[in-house]
């Protein structure tokens, strides 16, 4: 009910004396409670459908991955396999160095050939696919033929039957070293990321401390007598608060542009932090306890001369 139940029903029910315990005769707060109940296990149900979906998403993944390995281990050939992944990489290379959108004068040449060697070992352009003599879809074409020619000559170097053992060999290694504990990967990223945001920090902090100057006319600033630190009973809201204008209190009067920028830019921040969560709650209001129970047909103690039903017992 405090989350979903809404401001006006929490305050009617402080008003009208309600505590645990208290059975609820209200239809108003049993409708209100009700819509809540709903709303909570709507949301527990988007929770399971997206929990469902991402596992979906997982176990696809793994019956890929386990084709792959299966075809392998079964010992069948991979031949056109390897020359079809090996297509679409050249393929690729061709993309991301010799676009179609960009003129020829644009394509990054060098890279293109020395990327196509490092992948498959061979000049791609002595192999008659050179990017300063051909168009883009040409030149995929011929990258492509210069690629499978390598591979035929390296399994007549090898034999066939060696080849295919290779084949599957390679590609099961390949495979197992790739896999890994998705928990394992999320604690590594989580860890990179808080690295970075911890780097982003200290440069952040560094490089303010470092440029800041103070202007021309302005006099440097003269130290304060320190504030008193806000008392520990209060809620955390409210000592943020009252920290936060005590640290803009014993602030030098003369603070430079640079500064004043910075401390604009941080009462933005915290305008808008305020906006989204909204001021610090006040201390709910005690319930007002009746020496008796009023019946719902009996006169209700406010004196309104309703009943009791029909005034604060509805």
């Amino acid at each position: 009910m405090r989350i979903f139940g809404g401001e006006r029903v929490k305050a009617l029910m402080y008003r009208l004396g309600m505590t645990e315990g208290v059975p609820i005769e209200s239809k108003l707060i049993s409708r209100r409670i009700e819509n809540a109940q709903k709303t909570v296990e709507a949301q527990n149900f988007d929770a399971r459908k997206h929990l469902l979906e991402y596992d979906d998403v997982m176990n696809k993944q793994r019956e890929t991955i386990y084709a792959i390995r299966r075809s392998a281990l079964e010992g069948k050939d991979q031949r056109d396999y390897v020359l079809g992944i090996a297509e679409d990489v050249v393929r690729e290379l061709v993309e991301t160095f010799c676009p179609s959108e960009q003129h020829p004068d644009q394509w990054n040449v060098t890279q293109f050939l020395a990327e196509s060697n490092a992948q498959f070992g061979v000049d791609i352009k002595a192999a008659g696919a050179d990017p300063v003599a051909l168009a883009h879809d040409e030149l995929a074409g011929a990258a492509v033929a210069a690629v499978t020619r390598r591979y035929e000559e390296k399994e007549k170097q090898f034999g066939a039957d060696l080849m295919r053992w290779l084949e599957r060999r390679i590609i099961l290694d390949v495979v197992d070293s790739q896999q890994k504990d998705p928990l394992v990967e999320f604690k590594k990223e989580a860890f990179v990321l808080f690295e970075d945001m911890m780097a982003r920090i200290d440069n952040e902090t560094v490089r303010y401390l470092f440029h800041i100057q103070i202007q021309q006319g302005e006099q440097p600033p003269q130290p304060r007598e320190p504030r008193p630190e806000p008392p520990r009973h209060q809620p955390p809201s409210a000592a943020a608060a009252v920290a936060s204008a005590a640290a803009r209190a014993s602030e030098p009067p003369h603070l430079p542009g640079f500064a004043r920028e910075m401390e604009r830019k941080q009462q933005r921040q915290q305008r808008e932090l305020q906006y989204q969560t909204g001021p610090a709650q006040a201390e709910a209001p005690r319930p007002v306890r009746a020496g008796a129970k009023v019946g719902r047909n009996e006169p209700c103690p406010c004196g309104s001369g309703k009943k009791y039903k029909k005034c604060h017992g509805a």
